[in-house]
């Protein structure tokens, strides 16, 4: 469509206004980011809206981790910490969420949205909320979420609940004006909706259908 202001023919597309890709999204499509504490939900979720609402999935994570591959042949988290910066700086804070909806672009009409988990930093939330997104924040009692992160299996056994809790304050309280770093208090304000996964799955996405309003 020929865009004018950001918009196609009757207002019908909407441009992202990508560094290095311009990409036009229908105003059909949903865009939502999942934040949230840690093991609090946020890819059981994501697995739930691909699975049942026909959303594409992005990692912002995944994104990290092939460019850090390719670069170095490694997933450690220095390489991963250096690649991240890296990126950034060359596109901005948000350089993840363009990098995702760059993919989508040309797969738009097999899907009815996009969901990104993984949102960490200010500027990503930000650059979704930025292409009319909605940001969701997942939370849970602690001390479920700790046990929920062994029953994963995805964190190392030796970790105790002191150390979790460590580790999460860390990451949850940074200025507001850093939009790069990880920034779990600054997300919560930042919600469009907040969610909280306390009970049974079926509750929870119930809960996240109908206060994303999806169908």
């Amino acid at each position: 469509p020929q865009l004018k202001n950001g918009y196609g023919a009757n207002n019908n597309y909407r441009v992202t206004g990508l560094a290095r890709k311009q990409v036009v999204v229908s105003n059909n499509i949903r865009i939502i980011g999942l934040a949230g504490t840690f093991a609090s939900g946020k890819d059981t979720l994501a697995d739930y809206l691909v699975a049942h609402k026909n959303f594409y999935h992005v990692s912002t994570g995944d994104i990290i981790r092939e460019e850090s591959m390719k670069l170095h042949g490694s997933t450690d988290r220095v390489y991963l910490r250096e690649v991240a910066n890296q990126m950034r700086s060359e596109r901005g804070p948000g350089v993840t969420i363009e990098i995702g909806m760059e993919r989508f672009s040309g797969l738009q009409e097999d899907y009815d949205g996009i969901v990104f988990s993984g949102i960490r930093s200010l500027g990503e939330a930000e650059k979704l909320q930025g292409l009319g997104g909605q940001l969701l924040f997942v939370d849970a009692d602690k001390k479920l979420r700790y046990q929920r992160a062994f029953t994963r299996g995805r964190d190392q056994a030796d970790v105790t609940f002191e150390d979790f809790q460590k580790s999460e304050a860390l990451e949850m309280n940074k200025p507001m004006d850093n939009k790069t770093d990880q920034n779990i208090g600054g997300l919560q304000q930042l919600a469009d909706i907040r969610l909280s996964n306390n009970g049974d799955l079926e509750n929870f996405y119930s809960d996240a259908v109908q206060k994303l309003d999806l169908r």
